[in-house]
């Protein structure tokens, strides 16, 4: 992760820090929304005016996402939105999910029933939007339901890396068109991983989350076997 300073300013007069990271969460979320597609150019220029703020922070936030994975840059070319690999998405969801597993023993035997109680409340809200076929919700949901697992064990590294494998993997499934028979299975398997942690049963757990990534990680190598054009090997 970069740097970032905290109490130089810009030619603007309001501190680097802030404009960097404004810069950043903007960027990223058009990169993960898909607004802005992959191998789309970055035009520096555009998101200056755009933010109205001078190009230094945004060079910091392109760079800060480049070593997420999300953008490329090119020497004498330019920086682009990274293209879809499912190279690195498999790896980065191996990291994620290692960590995932991880956390689980670590939170089935420290912090079960706070971690549980806000795990079920997630299920809750992911059968109501499964119900209602809001499928925009049940994904954002499903990436919270992750979040709140690799951040259980209230390690700041353990949650950056985790968020990285998030970011790949939630632009990879991205582009999965909804799936309802995909989302009711990964429902279930929620289902299950709390079903663990609610007996303070780590091992049930982590192989639960384990088998999760397997039935995700098939959905998009199924689609990229459809559409190959849209991903890099």
């Amino acid at each position: 992760m970069l740097s970032y300073r905290t109490t130089s300013e810009d030619s603007g007069g309001q501190p680097y820090v802030k404009k960097a990271d404004t810069a950043y969460l903007w960027l990223r979320d058009e990169i993960l929304s898909f607004r802005m597609e992959p191998g789309a150019f970055i035009d520096k220029t555009e998101i200056c005016k755009r933010l109205q703020i001078s190009k230094q922070p945004v060079t910091a936030a392109v760079t800060r996402l480049e070593q997420e994975g999300l953008v490329e840059i090119f020497p004498q070319r330019g920086s682009y939105v990274a293209r879809l690999r499912l190279s690195q998405m498999k790896e980065a969801v191996f990291i994620r999910y290692a960590l995932e597993m991880a956390a689980a023993f670590e939170v089935s035997e420290k912090n079960a029933e706070v971690i549980v109680q806000q795990l079920r409340s997630n299920l809750a809200e992911q059968r109501a939007a499964l119900d209602a076929l809001d499928t925009a919700l049940f994904r954002e949901l499903d990436i919270e339901f992750h979040r709140v697992i690799g951040h259980g064990v209230e390690m700041g590294t353990v949650a950056a890396q985790v968020e990285i494998g998030l970011a790949i993997g939630r632009r990879c499934l991205g582009v999965i068109p909804d799936d309802m028979s995909l989302f009711e299975r990964a429902y279930r398997e929620h289902a299950r991983i709390v079903e663990a942690l609610s007996v303070s049963d780590g091992a049930s757990a982590a192989r639960e989350l384990n088998a999760h990534r397997l039935t995700m990680q098939k959905a998009v190598q199924a689609f990229a076997d459809e559409r190959p054009e849209l991903f890099l090997n």
